[in-house]
């Protein structure tokens, strides 16, 4: 018997029109450009429900982005196989076309009606992102709750932004887990996620897209905390969240979008090494420059150090160091010196560089000094001082060959722009392997 037409568009306008007013689905038309975003599997069902998640692609900025948001107001967002499928056709492809993944959570977790179906499905998820890392960028936007198995797939991601009130852990009354980012509302979380699309390549292969900027220096760099501002091109700064004074962030310098990073402290903690590590694998993933401003007399962690020394030496992207202050022994070998692979090493007039910090160096090297001081204290201040001035200035470095070049600050910016547009074509070999075997 032939169908009505009629009476089977209707059927469909009233299908799509139970969805358009999902909360998820605005969310995703709120970040993509207007008129741009395509559902997929927009009639996908989970029983007489509508599956618990919306997916589609459209444009950020003009370029192409995947993109899900868990549908909390549907089974609370639950993760099941009809979820589970839908967001594997997204990474399927994200994969063939090469854009970026953004996932927005926003779950209560798994759907345990279905079982051990429901932990495969998560699984499958998990496996999907996992293959995809490295080779297109991920992005999870954590818009309401993002708890238990699921959260791994969040975790999994290369840059988290979390809506600040929202849960984020693996199991109940745990604290909720740091994001690289965290905003006040669900706005400002999806305008981060639109300016780290406009700072990332879409994917392994492509390269980042450049811009136009302004020749003038946003702040003057006076010291390491200003460093990164001065470098940037206006308005380009995205500084990720962190409770230490190692920084990390992606701006444009002259145009190219790079990976920035402060390496400071007396004693440089291993989660802060760690974090700097896996920052830097990931620009280098997707061949980003890496500048690393350093001012650190040492490490208060082994393995934390050998993370960051091992990321270092591994990235093959272009990376340059800008030694503002201390740069001594294992902070030197590990992250700031041309043995830690840089392809440039810029001094300030004002860094100290040397095989030990001046206070325990001059106990070596200056014996009959320190034996004859009369006050101990103030004598030792004075003779580290003089020891760093004489022994451990950037002007022997640079004599030695040591550092590139010493450059006043207020120079950082327009020499940094000269080394990207000449390190712009670099290229490097490495041994045939599977993989490197990073210190965890």
């Amino acid at each position: 018997m032939k169908m009505d037409m009629r009476s089977q568009l209707e059927k469909l306008n009233e299908a799509v029109a139970a969805g358009e007013k999902s909360a998820a689905r605005q969310r995703l038309l709120r970040f993509f450009d207007a008129d741009t975003f395509v559902e997929i599997d927009r009639l996908a069902k989970d029983g007489d429900r509508p599956a618990e998640v919306v997916a589609g692609y459209g444009c950020v900025d003009g370029c192409p982005v995947y993109a899900f948001a868990q549908d909390h107001e549907v089974c609370c967002g639950a993760v099941g196989r009809a979820q589970a499928a839908k967001i594997q056709k997204i990474y399927t492809l994200a994969a063939q076309n090469g854009a970026p993944v953004v996932a927005m959570f926003d779950s209560d977790g798994a759907k345990l009606g279905e079982g051990i179906d429901a932990m495969d499905a998560i699984a499958d998820i998990l496996l999907a992102a996992n293959n995809l890392s490295g080779v297109v960028p991920q992005i999870a936007l954590i818009a309401g709750p993002c708890v238990g198995s699921a959260a791994l797939i969040a975790a999994n991601a290369d840059v988290t932004v979390k809506v600040k009130d929202a849960d984020y852990y693996l199991n109940p009354g745990d604290e909720s887990a740091a994001a690289s980012v965290c905003v006040e509302d669900e706005s400002a979380a999806l305008g981060k996620v639109r300016e780290l699309i406009a700072l990332l390549p879409a994917n392994n292969l492509a390269a980042a897209p450049a811009y136009e900027f302004d020749g003038a220096a946003v702040a003057q760099a006076q010291d390491i905390a200003s460093a990164m501002e001065a470098a940037a091109d206006a308005g380009s700064l995205f500084v990720f969240d962190s409770d230490s004074d190692c920084k990390t962030a992606f701006a444009r310098v002259g145009g190219l979008p790079c990976g920035l990073l402060t390496l400071t402290g007396d004693k440089v903690k291993g989660c802060a090494a760690s974090r700097l590590a896996r920052f830097i694998r990931l620009c280098d993933g997707f061949s980003l420059p890496v500048i690393s401003f350093v001012d650190a007399a040492g490490f208060a962690c082994l393995k934390g150090a050998a993370k960051l020394s091992h990321a270092y030496a591994e990235a093959t992207t272009a990376k340059i160091t800008v030694i503002t202050g201390r740069a001594y022994g294992p902070v030197y070998i590990a992250a700031a010196g041309k043995s830690a692979g840089a392809d440039a090493v810029l001094a300030w007039p004002c860094a100290a560089i040397s095989p030990l910090n001046p206070e325990a160096a001059i106990h070596l090297f200056w014996k009959d000094r320190l034996a004859g001081l009369s006050d101990p204290v103030a004598g030792r201040q004075k003779l580290a001082a003089e020891y760093a001035e004489q022994e451990c200035s950037a002007l022997s470095a640079a004599a030695d060959g040591v550092v590139t070049d010493v450059i006043a600050p207020a120079e950082t910016r327009s020499r940094l722009i000269s080394l990207l547009d000449m390190l712009a074509g670099k290229r490097v070999s490495r041994l045939p392997k599977k993989h490197s075997n990073i210190v965890l």
